[in-house]
């Protein structure tokens, strides 16, 4: 069962992981609100700020021999790729797909951070035990 905290925000137990996920949140909901001619470079600086957590979080795991490693990171390509789609959309003036890919991403992201980051932080948390 995942942890929340009273907001409803999912929680991996990890302080410095959740603070970078609500930090993530915060960052895309700020997106979200801009006004359009702001929202297209924030929207593209923002996906590619993605990007590279991604890739540390998956260059994390490769150092640990995560076992989850593959399915992780297909979600993560999952995730880039919808956001990529409507990366194009808006590259040709249309800003409602990338305003709604902003709304799954949060759902999703939700759904990850409980799940799939969650397993990431326990198994952290017990390689950080293993080497005391």
């Amino acid at each position: 069962m995942t942890t929340t905290d009273p907001a409803g925000f999912p929680l991996t137990g990890d302080a410095a992981l959740d603070m970078a996920h609500r930090a993530l949140f915060a960052e895309w909901r700020r997106i979200a609100a801009l006004p359009t001619p702001a929202f297209a470079p924030a929207f593209h600086a923002a996906v590619a700020m993605l990007e590279r957590d991604f890739r540390e979080e998956e260059d994390l795991m490769e150092e640990m021999d995560f076992p989850g490693l593959a399915c992780h990171r297909e979600q993560h390509a999952r995730a880039l790729s919808g956001l990529h789609h409507a990366a194009a959309m808006l590259a040709e003036g249309k800003d409602k797909p990338a305003r709604h890919a902003i709304v799954l991403l949060l759902d999703w992201l939700t759904i990850h951070i409980g799940t799939l980051d969650l397993a990431l932080a326990v198994a952290t948390d017990l390689a950080r035990a293993a080497r005391r």
